[in-house]
C-alpha cells in the first residue's frame, strides 16, 4: 500500500495546534476518556484554547475498572465519571462541557466481543443519538470538531464517528478525526492506516510532535481512574512512539537521549467526481 501522504504545507502541526488555540473548538468523545486518550498531547501542546468545549455522547454506564466501584452500580459509576470529566476539562482549560446522556454498550446489551464485532446501522440509539450530536455540534458554533476516527470498531465510536460526519456534512466546520486509543496501539500501524483509508474514506491531515508535553498527557488519563490502569498507558505511548518514528515529513527527533511521541489527525477525503 505505501505510507501514507502526510500534509507537507509549513508546519501542519503548530497550525493545526494554533487554529485549536485561538478558534472554537467542539471535542467530540464517545466516553469519558476517549479525549483524554486519543489526542490529550494534542491539546497539552495547545495550552489552554480560547474556547473549546468537550461533548461527551454515551455517558451512563456500567463499567468501571475497579471491582468496587463496578459493583456499585450505574449510577455510581456514572457520576464518578462525570467527577472525572469535569477535572480533565479544568486541567485543560476547557470553557465548557455537554454531556448527552446516552447509556453506553454496557447498558444496551453489548458484551466485549459484540461490542466491537456490531454494526452501528442495527443500534437502535442511533436515530435519537445522531439528532442530539448534530443539534450540538451546530449550537457549538465550532470552527474545528474533532472526533473519533472508529480505531477498532467499538460500537459507540462508530456510532460517534457517523454522527459527526453527518453533522458537518454541509460545511463550515473543519471535522478532524483522532485516531481512538487504546485501540489503535492495539493493531499493527500499516493496518490502521488501512481501515482509515479504505473503510472511513479518510486521509492523514497532520501530525503533532507532543514530546515536551507527554508526561502532561499521561497525567490527563490518569485522571480518569475509573478507567486508567498502567497497560492502558504503556498501550498509548507505544503508539505514540511508533507514530513518531515513522517515515513523516514532521516526524523528528525530541533531543538527545530523549523519545519522539506523536499524535495524528485525519480529514475526510475530497469527493471525487464520477
Amino acid at each position: 500500500m505505501g505510507d501514507p501522504t502526510w500534509e507537507v504545507k509549513e508546519e501542519p502541526g503548530r497550525a493545526l495546534s494554533a487554529r485549536l488555540r485561538e478558534g472554537r473548538t467542539l471535542l467530540v468523545s464517545p466516553h469519558p476518556d476517549d479525549v483524554a486518550y486519543s489526542c490529550g498531547g494534542l491539546l497539552a501542546a495547545v495550552g489552554r484554547p480560547a474556547h473549546a468545549t468537550l461533548l461527551t455522547v454515551f455517558t451512563r454506564s456500567a463499567w468501571a475498572l475497579p471491582k468496587r466501584l463496578r459493583r456499585a452500580g450505574a449510577r455510581v459509576i456514572s457520576a464518578r465519571r462525570r467527577e472525572e470529566e469535569l477535572r480533565y476539562c479544568r486541567l485543560r482549560g476547557l470553557t465548557g462541557y455537554q454531556a448527552l446522556g446516552f447509556d453506553d454498550a454496557s447498558l444496551r446489551g453489548y458484551d466485549d466481543e459484540a461490542e466491537v464485532s456490531s454494526p452501528a446501522e442495527a443500534d437502535a440509539v442511533r436515530g435519537a443519538m445522531e439528532d442530539a450530536v448534530a443539534d450540538a455540534v451546530r449550537a457549538s458554533g465550532a470552527d474545528t470538531v474533532l472526533a473519533p476516527a472508529a480505531v477498532g470498531g467499538h460500537i459507540d465510536h462508530l456510532l460517534v464517528h457517523g454522527a459527526v460526519r453527518g453533522a458537518v456534512a454541509g460545511g463550515g466546520a473543519l471535522a478532524l478525526f483522532y485516531e481512538d486509543l487504546p485501540y489503535a496501539g492495539q493493531h499493527e500501524l500499516a493496518d490502521v492506516e488501512r481501515m482509515l483509508r479504505e473503510e472511513r474514506g479518510l486521509v492523514p491531515y497532520a501530525g503533532v510532535d507532543i514530546s515536551a508535553v507527554v508526561e502532561g498527557k499521561v497525567r490527563g488519563m490518569y485522571v480518569y481512574g475509573s478507567q486508567t490502569d498502567d497497560e492502558c498507558v504503556r498501550e498509548t505511548l507505544r503508539h505514540a512512539r511508533r507514530i513518531a518514528s515513522g517515515p513523516r515529513p514532521w516526524a523528528r527527533a525530541a533531543g538527545a537521549g530523549c523519545t519522539a511521541h506523536a499524535e495524528r489527525v485525519w480529514a475526510a477525503a475530497p469527493a471525487v467526481a464520477r
